[in-house]
């Protein structure tokens, strides 16, 4: 079984669709970016997403319509992103769960009450506005709406359990990303990790990595709590490029990275490659597979 993980991580071929063409692009794929300074914004289909976009037209055949690059700052441009969710004025000292709460109100609106399910990718910050999109759905939060159709989700470095340096800012938004906030604590009671109830229609993969010192690896990976899969960069310098916080969301190329992959399901416990998927292969294989394309 090990070898069998460890080909299939380890391909170097261009990336195989497991899924019909037709059927990836059914299911719409949003890209939500993350934290940064609220007045100039981000520039989500540029420097944020271009790699992304990219890779995902030419590598994985999407078609550009089919992948929605979602902006919620002050200063994200219309221009520069393909939808700014709520009034577009959100500084930093807007709560993640007001962000959140536009977010699941766009989805609703757009997607889940035409019966369109999506599926999302997210950066950093933006993993903790997705998770708690979800959340407030599924639990009845004053004003989310009372269901979220969403396939899979996939955190790139986002902070599970807070950020690696809760001092390096003093905002509203960074104060709540830190690992002793009121906001970390409620994620975690009971009744609201990824492994419970609420979060079960959902396949949720989070990808973590040694060499990001924003996001530190275990809270990358939300370590010794439940998702459906797990990916974790290791720190190597022989890597095709630095998994950093930047490196996780843009990185793509040779499958050359010192990866470790863990599944829920059955009694296995982790396998590890030296010859692992780029980051932007990897979240685009945990976003867009049933199964991800690895065997079990």
């Amino acid at each position: 079984m090990s070898r069998l993980i460890a080909a299939a991580i380890g391909a170097t071929l261009a990336l195989a669709v497991a899924v019909s063409a037709a059927s990836a692009a059914d299911t719409q794929l949003l890209l939500i970016h993350g934290y940064g300074a609220a007045a100039p914004g981000k520039d989500c289909n540029g420097r944020t997403w271009a790699h992304a976009l990219r890779y995902y037209k030419e590598v994985g055949g999407r078609a550009r319509s089919s992948m929605t690059t979602i902006g919620y700052y002050e200063g994200d441009d219309p221009a520069d992103c393909d939808v700014i969710v709520g009034d577009g004025d959100a500084s930093n000292e807007r709560p993640i769960q007001g962000i959140a709460r536009d977010l699941a109100n766009y989805i609703d609106d757009a997607h889940t009450s035409r019966g369109q399910p999506v599926d999302i990718i997210a950066h950093s910050m933006g993993g903790l506005i997705t998770r708690v999109a979800l959340l407030g759905s599924a639990q009845g939060w004053a004003g989310f709406p009372s269901k979220l159709d969403v396939d899979n989700v996939v955190t790139l470095s986002t902070p599970h359990q807070g950020v690696a340096h809760p001092s390096a800012h003093g905002d509203r938004q960074w104060n709540q990303t830190g690992p002793d906030s009121g906001f970390m604590d409620r994620l975690h009671e009971a009744g609201s990790g990824l492994g419970d109830d609420w979060a079960s229609g959902t396949d949720w993969s989070l990808v973590g990595s040694e060499e990001d010192t924003t996001v530190d690896y275990d809270s990358g990976i939300d370590k010794g709590n439940n998702a459906d899969q797990k990916y974790g960069y290791e720190d190597d310098p022989d890597d095709s490029g630095e998994v950093d916080h930047t490196g996780v969301r843009t990185l793509y190329g040779e499958s050359s990275y010192d990866l470790r992959y863990w599944h829920a399901s059955g009694s296995h416990g982790s396998h590890h490659t030296q010859h692992g998927w780029s980051p932007l292969k990897t979240a685009f294989q945990a976003a867009t597979h049933v199964g991800d394309n690895l065997p079990r």
